[in-house]
């Protein structure tokens, strides 16, 4: 086999390994897949959007992280919205004010850089030319897609309380109702044929303009005049100063393996805390899925996301004690406060799941996981341009003075964390999932279940599966329920939900290397594509 990919929208996967077939590398993968994705699932990422891209260079051994954080626009101010929040959603975080005004329109963009951040690898990365990566994204979205399930839940659902459903999303603007609703002014129904031929006309514009042409050139000056038009805080210098960060990840280990995810603001850290106080535990020694089990990983998240709450920003504005989040001396602190009985406690609910992932490895041995999104999108299209822009100001604080106040040039705190596990210096599972802070939990148990379990990659997230912050432990209506008992005898408060793959969980998505043979596994939650190159 060439390679293989594993990601949320199986179509993208297979443009992914069409690139492998035809002698790409997977840093050629990654970037076809990634605008494959944008057109497959446009309210998960797209143009307008952010991520973090981590790889592995097999060759010469370098592994590095481009971070493409969405930034706040020159003319936000700290305190602007400080009087009129109406506080936050329950289970999510998210900001609410009575006009959506975090949530909707041209008021909830941040400067967009997945453009620039996927240029970025391509142009350190990749061995095949731009537009090519981007010619097949064009063509779906010339040709169209037929709607999926997952794409088509996502606007159907029912919201939490105070957040806009799936309508009122897609038509916050005309130019946003002209594509995304039917016609019959209604959202495409799962198998209805979906085109976008505005988009396919931006994607052949930057694949031959490259990321310059939608920061700084005739496209990014359009972008800019209607950002401007319609009260956006994201200005054209905003646009034309925009560049993304290059970085090693941040390390940690766990049953001598070599833990690799992304830097603050994202939660790397977050992960790989979780896992060196579970280090202190034998859960391998444990049932799978038993309360004995599900107990300790539940105390391990909550604590962690103690420290999350507490600690997690952006470096640019605070100082992020990363080095104390992923040290031995802090997860030893954690394991002996779970030892003693003791139950960290935060406020903090899961979220609902958004966000796309993919994960590529191919036979030179170069690995690719990266996590990119729109939030939940804006419904913000800018006329004939096709796409749709992030919703990112969600998740600012609109009060100032706290490490995730909104500020000029800042980004805000995010849960994604596109991971590689090492061994003797190799990938061996390359791993990601979208959805929120629900993201590291289900990375976390994708590793547990792959290193402490001997689970295959497909059964790793397959499994039933838990989240806790702290509030509450949130378990799948696979969990057994004489399980759910024990728990709450142990001192748990359990929302066990009735759906036995619930897609709020996040989807992970899987590639183990092992005895020079790779597999991939994608979460059954929703969609999810496994590709082989042949």
């Amino acid at each position: 086999m060439k390679g293989v990919v594993v990601c949320p929208q199986p179509r993208a996967a297979d443009v992914g390994v069409e690139i492998l077939s035809q002698g790409g590398t997977a840093f050629d993968a990654a970037i076809a897949t990634a605008f494959a994705q944008m057109v497959a699932d446009p309210f998960m990422c797209g143009l307008g959007g952010m991520g973090c891209f981590q790889y592995y260079r097999a060759d010469t051994g370098e592994h590095g992280m481009i971070d493409f954080h969405a930034r706040a626009g020159a003319k936000v101010v700290p305190d602007m919205w400080a009087a009129d929040s109406k506080g936050r959603t329950e289970i999510s975080g998210y900001t609410l004010f009575d006009d959506y005004r975090s949530e909707l329109g041209y008021t909830a963009i941040l400067t967009p850089g997945t453009v620039a951040g996927f240029a970025e690898a391509h142009d350190r990365l990749c061995s095949r030319p731009w537009r090519d990566l981007l010619a097949p994204a064009a063509k779906l979205a010339r040709d169209g897609l037929a709607m999926t399930p997952f794409a088509h839940e996502f606007l159907s659902r029912r919201m939490m309380a105070g957040v806009p459903d799936g309508m009122m999303r897609v038509s916050a603007t005309e130019a946003c109702r002209a594509i995304h609703l039917h016609p019959e002014d209604r959202l495409y129904a799962v198998g209805e044929l979906h085109q976008n031929s505005d988009m396919a006309d931006t994607l052949e514009t930057i694949g031959e303009g490259g990321a310059d042409e939608f920061y700084r050139g005739k496209l990014g000056q359009r972008i800019a005049a209607d950002l401007e038009a319609n009260g956006s805080f994201v200005t054209a210098r905003d646009l034309a100063d925009y560049k993304p960060k290059v970085h090693e990840p941040v390390t940690g280990s766990y049953r001598g393996y070599t833990i690799s995810s992304n830097p603050p603001p994202g939660s790397g850290a977050t992960l790989i805390e979780m896992l060196q106080i579970l280090d202190h535990f034998d859960l391998g020694a444990l049932d799978h899925g038993s309360a004995e089990h599900l107990d300790l990983v539940a105390r391990a998240m909550a604590a962690a996301h103690v420290d999350r709450n507490e600690h997690l920003g952006d470096p640019d504005f605070s100082d992020v004690p990363t080095d104390l989040l992923v040290s031995k001396d802090r997860a030893a602190h954690w394991a002996e406060v779970i030892k003693s009985g003791k139950f960290p406690s935060t406020d903090n609910g899961q979220p609902p799941s958004c966000t796309t992932h993919l994960s590529v490895y191919d036979e030179l041995g170069n690995a690719v996981s990266c996590t990119h999104t729109l939030g939940t999108g804006s419904g913000v299209i800018t006329p004939g341009l096709g796409f749709v822009y992030n919703n990112s100001m969600k998740l600012f604080d609109p009060f100032p003075g706290t490490r995730n106040s909104m500020a000029p040039g800042k980004a805000r705190t995010t849960g994604m964390v596109p991971t590689i596990v090492y061994r003797d210096g190799k990938p061996v599972i390359i791993v990601g999932a979208p959805g929120g802070s629900v993201i590291i939990s289900a990375v976390l148990q994708t590793i547990l279940n792959i290193v402490d379990f001997g689970m295959s990659p497909v059964e790793a997230v397959t499994v039933p599966r838990i989240h806790c912050e702290g509030a509450a432990l949130h378990a799948e209506a696979r969990v057994q329920g004489s399980v759910c008992r024990d728990l709450e005898s142990l001192g748990h408060t359990v929302k066990q939900s009735v759906l036995s793959f619930d897609p709020v969980m996040s989807r992970g998505h899987v590639i183990t290397v092992k005895d020079g043979k790779w597999q991939g596994g994608a979460d059954p939650r929703g969609g999810g594509g496994v590709a082989y190159a042949r």
